[in-house]
């Protein structure tokens, strides 16, 4: 004789049905959350690049590298949405601001593969900002809750992937790296831009200039470079890039304040300034401690500009002394002696010139090949075009559908100093 069971039923939980509920409206709300139908070979996709709070880092780094960024997707032929409200195949986030972990989150509901850039690390961090070194700590947690957010993270330097595939990073996703290029055909050599150069800065035609980029921080080296330039009264020295004077630390105000004569501070200038800037130096001299890759460093390359650096980890890897660039090792108190006298042979023509060797280096991170690469990096997310929608317009809902014949990344033009 069989008795009778009763199936023991688990309690449903009040919230259960709301999240189905939600989840089905979902599914007719957003209609591209599915794959498209009968989509073409070829069909371009749709890349989600927000502008949100990253226009707060339009004068960094991150800015100059989401401008190339933009550049390679329109060169293969995608479309490039800056409205979280269209429809979209991928997002690129590549900012450490409040608004990227809300977008990263939209993502998922579209289900959207993230690519997140690491553009930043705890390391570099440091010596930027008042009080940057009490709260690196805290700023590697809130960068490694933005990059775990990631289908995939993409970071410029194999340097860089090292360091955030530290345990205490807590990445899991697949790390790729991608340079964030340079545009070779923009910046080029031009030896007519020696005159344009010291006529715009009000110098003699036979005046010594030595250029440096970025913005005004201990981990770019400008207190080195401040001193430096004191070593050498006779050669001009010339700091193009600004940082607001309330981010500004003590000793880099005090540093600016009582700069020599021949260290010029001209600020913010156009692509177009500095390319001329580039070409028309006798060396670029970039004492940074600490890069992920350092952009400013392709550019002067790519103009055959002679460059002396320092001696940090990333540049002696990637970029050897006496190879590409000329190092400098060291940060003590003995540094700045080390730099100028190091300067003084290169700018003689002592030293071995590695101009040639520098622009083949540029070009092979130019950013055709940068496009290419992550047209790979797409495949192997699983990027792939959704439902068609109707063709977005340039100024449809805020969105930017703007497209490029293919290889025309040398065509759009960077517009800031990093």
């Amino acid at each position: 004789m069989y008795m009778k069971t009763r199936a023991v039923r688990r309690p449903r939980r009040p919230w259960e049905r709301a999240a189905r509920r939600l989840e089905k409206t979902l599914h007719s709300v957003l209609p591209g959350r599915q794959p498209r139908r009968n989509v073409r070979a070829g069909e371009p996709l749709r890349v989600l690049m927000p502008r949100g709070l990253s226009s707060l880092a339009r004068e960094s780094g991150i800015g100059a590298a989401m401008r190339h960024q933009e550049t390679a997707v329109l060169s293969l032929g995608h479309r490039v949405v800056t409205n979280p409200l269209r429809p979209f195949d991928v997002v690129h986030l590549n900012t450490p601001f409040p608004d990227t972990p809300l977008i990263a989150r939209w993502a998922r509901v579209w289900r959207r593969p993230v690519l997140m850039w690491a553009h930043s690390t705890e390391d570099d961090f440091r010596d930027s900002f008042p009080g940057a070194n009490a709260l690196a700590p805290t700023f590697r947690r809130w960068i490694a809750h933005l990059y775990r957010r990631g289908d995939a993270v993409v970071t410029p330097s194999e340097y860089s992937r090292e360091l955030i595939a530290a345990p205490k990073y807590g990445i899991s996703a697949p790390v790729h790296v991608l340079s964030n290029g340079v545009d070779t055909t923009f910046f080029r050599p031009d030896p007519s831009a020696r005159a344009r150069l010291r006529e715009s800065l009000g110098l003699p035609e036979d005046a010594t200039v030595v250029l440096s980029v970025g913005m005004q921080l201990v981990r770019k080296g400008i207190l080195d470079w401040v001193e430096v330039a004191r070593r050498l009264p006779e050669v001009t020295f010339v700091w193009y890039g600004r940082t607001d004077e309330r981010l500004l630390t003590a000793d880099v105000q005090r540093a600016l304040a009582t700069a020599p004569a021949n260290a010029l501070f001209p600020g913010y200038v156009s692509a177009e300034q500095l390319r001329e800037s580039y070409c028309g130096a006798d060396a670029f001299c970039f004492l940074t401690k600490e890069e992920t890759e350092g952009i400013v460093l392709w550019e002067a390359l790519a103009c055959e500009v002679p460059a002396l650096v320092r001696a940090i980890p990333l540049y002696r890897d990637r970029m050897p002394d006496g190879v590409l660039t000329h190092q400098v090792a060291g940060d003590g108190p003995g540094f700045a002696g080390d730099v100028a006298a190091h300067l003084s042979a290169l700018l003689a023509g002592e030293l071995k010139d590695l101009t040639a060797a520098g622009r083949r280096a540029a070009q092979d991170v130019d950013l055709g090949q940068v496009a290419r690469d992550l047209q790979e990096i797409y495949r192997v997310t699983g990027v792939r075009p959704h439902r068609r929608t109707r063709t977005l317009s340039a100024d449809a809902g805020g969105a930017t559908a703007r497209a490029l014949p293919p290889r025309a990344a040398g065509d759009a033009r960077p517009d800031a100093v990093r």
